[in-house]
């Protein structure tokens, strides 16, 4: 793929739905135990956190934009995001501090700490507010 060509895809209010109450489960999910003691319980938390916070992106963009994001980048995603009418530019932003966790979540030996999971956590109630109210 060429630099500056993000793959995207259409959708509509149906799918926008469905994303938000992905969201809404996977927000749920994150909340059971996201400031334990155990280091692997937060690294849970915040890998649900950040498919929460991706999927109320994607029902922002869908109702907004009637587009979402089809690619493996996840900069296109926050690209696509800030371009939503009427949505702050801090969107952009919750989504960027879900993402910069995410590896440490998924994929590192290391857990995110107890503030790291504190502030995925803000991310993506925030996304999921303002997906509620898009």
């Amino acid at each position: 793929m060429r630099r500056g060509t993000a793959r995207r895809a259409g959708c509509n209010d149906a799918y926008a739905d469905a994303r938000l109450n992905k969201a809404e489960a996977f927000a749920l999910a994150a909340g059971l135990d996201p400031l334990s003691n155990d280091g692997p319980t937060r690294s849970v938390a915040v890998s649900n956190a950040v498919l929460a916070g991706i999927a109320a992106a994607d029902s922002i963009t869908c109702r907004t934009l009637r587009q979402r994001s089809a690619s493996g980048n996840h900069a296109d995603a926050i690209d696509l995001l800030r371009q939503a009418p009427g949505q702050a530019q801090d969107t952009g932003t919750y989504l960027i501090a879900l993402v910069n966790v995410k590896n440490k979540a998924q994929s590192e030996d290391r857990n995110p700490s107890v503030p790291e999971t504190k502030r995925a956590l803000r991310a993506m109630e925030s996304l999921i507010r303002i997906a509620r109210a898009t």
